[in-house]
């Protein structure tokens, strides 16, 4: 692989991989650090990507692996919830506290579903992939995936009404959603 093809193959992916990295990491710093270290993995690997059939899910495995590992060696620090993402890659700031309450709410509502659920729905919803760069990291199919989806949805939309709707009009619930 020459240096223009790594530039125009791999180098776009960075884009989306970075709401996935900060997303396990929670720290601007590290995740910039550790996408830096991942493209030099993969220039390094370069010839490996020439030969490989799904570059795609290569290159985002990968950098999903290597956040866990950072995760493994930096526990205690990488648990310190200071540095949190914005769900949806929504800036929160300048904004009033109701509003950061909410997004806090749905962020931990997300945390809770169930393995299965909370990995498909943020890397739909939060890191943007399409079913098919999920269905290459996962290996569920496409009509799956949609299945998997609607029921975190629905999930989260259900615990958020039972947090937020004090009268059985749901208004406030369809407000946050």
């Amino acid at each position: 692989m020459t240096t223009e093809e790594f530039k125009n193959t791999v180098i776009p992916y960075s884009v989306k991989l970075y709401p996935m990295l900060f997303r396990i990491l929670r720290n601007e710093e590290e995740t910039r650090d550790a996408l830096q270290e991942l493209m030099l993995r993969l220039w390094n690997r370069k010839d490996e990507l020439v030969n490989c059939t799904n570059q795609s899910a290569y290159i985002v495995t990968m950098a999903r692996n290597y956040s866990f590992d950072l995760l493994k060696k930096k526990k205690p620090q990488a648990m310190d919830e200071k540095h949190e993402y914005r769900i949806l890659n929504m800036e929160a700031d300048g904004t009033d506290s109701d509003t950061n309450e909410r997004y806090e709410k749905v962020k931990q509502v997300i945390k809770d579903l169930p393995e299965k659920y909370r990995t498909v729905i943020e890397l739909r919803d939060i890191d943007g992939f399409s079913f098919d760069e999920i269905k290459e990291m996962t290996g569920y199919e496409v009509a799956n995936l949609r299945v998997i989806l609607s029921r975190a949805r629905q999930k989260v939309k259900e615990e958020v009404e039972k947090i937020y709707d004090y009268d059985t009009s749901g208004k406030y619930a369809r407000q946050i959603l």
